[in-house]
């Protein structure tokens, strides 16, 4: 590969398109060792102050390739094993077909009234539904066969679970049928607000490339007169890496599995315990933690004691924690603050209105004829759609688009995010300025690693997410001052009863586990 071939690749990772000086910037240098390697980066900058840099590219492509080799081994691996399997199953299909051959000829030739078969039966599985291969003579598996089909509904009477087969369960079906990937989109995309945000790949850090502009028409005359300015405000996000560790207890997953089962009329084999323990318990505690304590209300903290857990919130800086953090900047602050003010619990029908008119009104004219979203909590919401009725009524004599959450002559809709509830902030932007970060490198799997304990399954996993606004000055907010948005936030450890492992129990899933 020629020098000029490796530099393409270069400035296409740092986002730039052409690069004079001889040495990178130390942005630029941790960039490119995210996108191709330390050992890459330090030739590669070497390279640019050679005077014949071409004599540099052997051994540049060679760092390249030593870089991606891992992950191209891993991918033959993968593949190799899905073909392994795919043959295992080809073969099994094939013996299965001849036994059902001979089922068939057999039940042809003998007469009618068989007697009835014994033991239990798997009933034939719902159209759409796929299936997983389980370890049936797991002693929950043996439970839950049992379960199927019978008239009523019974607990696990004192069966446990096969702590190992869970395990092992855990590894096939984490890798088998793209269950990987599906869970990243689950992640990015299955969190009430994620619409709203616009996914930009990043790796430790972004900051938008997009500028504004001022008026460039002017009169003519036969003389240079320059006019039109450029100016932008791409607001720093830093990328933030958590991680879950999570201890299963499966004996006390069991009987909440079973009626699962049973409510649902399915086999074990179409909901294998590790599906059920992923979609049902784990994956909605994630989602909860993104959009109620995360994207929002989060407020990075960094970690000094390794040996401690910490609290979702405490990972990231979420969207309201920007704002507070900009209006405290006070004049020196980019993103765009209204002088109104309003006590939500006290104003009156009258207030709300005129608050949400004022907003509007306060718009920049360059904003002012975009359509946009004016963002806050569902119960502010809620107070402006109850204010419009009691004052308007559904009949104001007026045509159009009116007594909508679209509010009155203007392009901006108030919407509700869940991530706000609770919080007085409420914000407007454009389209596409409210981003959330991916990792561009980032390893495939959520859920990396099982491990086998006494008595439990422990899942150790990770993933990168970040929140932010590309750029300040099409941001318009209100941020009342001492807002804290993290005061309301309950306890981490708190279950929905209200209840906490410290107090209310003493070890397994209800003492840290799920």
């Amino acid at each position: 590969m020629k020098f000029s071939q490796i530099k393409t690749f270069a400035l296409a990772a740092l986002g730039i398109k052409s690069l004079d000086a001889t040495a990178l910037t130390a942005e630029q240098k941790e960039t490119l060792t995210g996108a191709y390697g330390e050992p890459f980066t330090t030739k590669f900058e070497a390279a640019l102050s050679e005077s014949d840099p071409e004599t540099k590219s052997t051994e540049l492509h060679a760092a390249m390739k030593a870089f991606f080799a891992p992950q191209a081994e891993q991918a033959t691996a993968d593949i190799t094993a899905q073909l392994e399997a795919l043959q295992a199953e080809n073969t099994r299909l094939t013996a299965e077909s001849a036994t059902n051959r001979q089922t068939i000829a057999t039940l042809l030739e003998t007469p009618e009234d068989l007697p009835a078969s014994e033991g239990t039966q798997e009933p034939g599985k719902p159209k759409g539904n796929k299936t997983f291969k389980i370890a049936a003579n797991a002693s929950h598996y043996v439970a839950a066969l049992s379960l199927v089909g019978a008239a009523t509904m019974q607990p696990a009477a004192g069966t446990t679970m096969d702590v190992s087969a869970v395990r092992q369960e855990f590894g096939t079906y984490l890798s088998s049928d793209g269950n990987n990937t599906e869970i990243i989109k689950q992640l990015f995309g299955g969190f009430t607000s994620a619409q709203y945000f616009k996914s930009v790949p990043a790796v430790t850090e972004y900051r938008a490339i997009q500028s504004q502009i001022n008026s460039v028409v002017q009169q003519f005359t036969n003389k240079w007169t320059p006019k039109g300015q450029t100016k932008f405000t791409p607001l720093l996000i830093v990328n933030r890496r958590h991680k879950i560790n999570v201890p299963i207890v499966p004996s006390e997953v069991l009987d909440s599995y079973l009626f699962k089962l049973y409510d649902e009329s399915l086999t074990p084999s179409q909901m294998p315990i590790t599906k059920y323990i992923w979609e049902e318990l784990i994956y909605p505690q994630i989602l909860e933690d993104i959009e109620y304590r995360m994207i929002f209300k989060g407020k990075y903290v960094e970690n000094l004691d390794p040996n401690q857990p910490t609290d979702p919130e405490e990972s990231m800086d979420g969207l309201e924690t920007i704002l507070v953090e900009q209006k405290a900047l006070g004049a020196a602050a980019k993103v765009n603050f209204t002088d109104l003010t309003i006590n939500w619990n006290t104003a009156d029908d009258a207030a709300v209105m005129a608050f949400f008119e004022g907003f509007v009104d306060k718009l920049k004219p360059l904003y002012k004829n975009k359509v946009m979203n004016l963002y806050c909590a569902p119960e502010i919401l809620t107070k402006y759609e109850r204010a419009y009725k009691k004052i308007w009524g559904t009949n104001s004599g007026q045509s159009g688009n009116f007594g909508t959450r679209k509010i009155d002559f203007s392009n901006v809709t108030v919407v509700a995010l869940d991530g706000m509830t609770g919080s007085p902030i409420v914000f407007s932007t454009v389209d596409n300025n409210m981003v959330k970060l991916r990792h561009k490198n980032e390893a495939p799997n959520v859920i990396n690693q099982v491990f086998e304990q006494p008595y439990e399954v422990q899942l150790i996993g990770e993933f990168w997410l970040a929140v932010g606004f590309r750029i300040a000055e099409a941001v318009f907010a209100y941020v009342p001052n001492g807002y804290d948005p993290q005061a309301s936030l309950k306890p981490s450890n708190q279950f929905p009863d209200g209840t906490t492992p410290a107090v209310d129990a003493g070890s397994g899933s209800g003492a840290g586990g799920v």
